[in-house]
């Protein structure tokens, strides 16, 4: 063949116009595509390592335009988070049947839109990063159940939806596509030093204390924050248990009150860490408060309510001690026990140490009071 053709002159000119043409196809179409192509690091609007059905309905004006609901239970409530770091433009209602919904430039031309949210937690002009939680997925509008709308935009236009750096499969209800959301970092700092983020599995009862079994209001499934933890009673399920209690502000009832380390959705029994990994503090006790006690015999003190490792001694008598904690139960004769522990300066060893309320004169089983009946208060 490429002899025939070099043959004749007319072949030769029309062999270096199609090769001359497609050379200007292949070389120019790259460059102009890179720039189009320029994406934020978007991850799933949704916690880390939830999972999400995504499809598109026959209304919509484009296949692109996202709906988005929770596999695993009741998508309303669900705390919905930014795909990218950028700057909130929108946050207000949309009469058009978006109902309440966010929208965020992450500039370079790209924009994201977050629709029928039950409410929102950002405001104009405000920043925000990837992971930072806007709002919460609900069914407002014209929206004919809970769910989310969302969708990616370049320049004004829809463009395949891509998280994790990889397109959505587009899919047309019925049908959905299954993804997992990657969006496990790169959120803002707590808005106030000492605040802790937490996932929680499900709605969750609050109470006045960790040892409390009345119940004063409700923290809601999703991502909260928390203050600070202590032990309390054991909240158990099968063999998975929790006995940390933090510190939080509900959605339903009053502030400072405590929920269940148990419902945190990525740690295990006895466990109480945020969703960094890092180990929630303890509650600090009453500043320089003391309440006085009668020991009646010597007791050892340990540097934890849970340890078996003693680190010192306090003596028999009247001694001071700062506040409460619930924690290993101690046992004697004539069915005598006790679970509530003592933060106290013992003789022996160092300061701050926990000695039983097994050992006060004065009280019973599980009680916890200085020698006037006060009840010594929680650490």
């Amino acid at each position: 063949m490429l002899k025939r053709l070099s043959s004749s002159l007319v072949g030769l000119a029309v062999v270096a116009a199609v090769v001359a043409a497609a050379a200007v196809i292949v070389v120019g179409a790259p460059a102009k595509e890179a720039k189009a192509l320029f994406i934020p690091a978007f991850e799933a609007p949704v916690p880390c390592g939830e999972v999400w059905r995504t499809y598109t309905h026959s209304g919509h004006s484009d296949a692109d335009r996202l709906d988005m609901t929770w596999r695993d239970g009741g998508t309303e409530g669900r705390p919905i988070l930014a795909s990218a770091s950028g700057t909130v433009t929108a946050a207000q209602w949309d009469s058009g049947g978006g109902g309440n919904f966010v929208r965020i430039d992450h500039g370079g031309g790209w924009t994201t839109q977050y629709l029928h949210l039950q409410s929102d937690s950002v405001s104009v002009g405000q920043t925000v990063t990837r992971g930072q939680q806007i709002g919460r997925a609900g069914n407002t509008g014209a929206s004919q159940g809970a769910h989310l709308h969302y969708d990616q935009r370049y320049n004004g236009d829809f463009r395949q939806v891509v998280f994790h750096g990889s397109p959505v499969a587009r899919a047309w209800y019925p049908n959905a596509t299954l993804i997992t959301s990657h969006n496990c970092g790169g959120g803002t700092p707590p808005p106030t030093p000492g605040k802790y983020w937490v996932d929680t599995f499900q709605n969750a009862s609050v109470y006045g204390s960790p040892t409390s079994t009345s119940a004063t209001g409700t923290l809601y499934q999703g991502t909260n924050y928390v203050y600070c933890k202590t032990w309390g009673r054991e909240i158990r399920n099968g063999s998975s248990y929790n006995h940390w209690w933090l510190k939080t502000d509900p959605d339903v009832g009053p502030a400072n009150q405590w929920v269940s380390a148990y419902y945190l959705s990525r740690w295990g029994n006895d466990e109480a860490k945020d969703n960094s990994g890092n180990v929630i503090p303890d509650c600090a006790p009453p500043a320089a408060s003391k309440y006085w006690v009668d020991t009646y015999a010597n007791a050892p003190v340990y540097a934890s309510a849970t340890s078996t490792s003693q680190t010192g001694t306090l003596y028999k008598g009247t001694n001071y001690v700062f506040c409460k904690v619930w924690g290993r139960n101690i046992t004697g004769a004539n069915n005598t026990y006790n679970h509530w522990w003592l933060k106290t300066d013992p003789d022996v060893g160092p300061a701050n140490q926990w000695v039983s309320a097994y050992y006060l004169s004065r009280w019973g089983n599980d009680e916890a009071k200085d020698n006037s009946g006060t009840v010594i208060p929680n650490c």
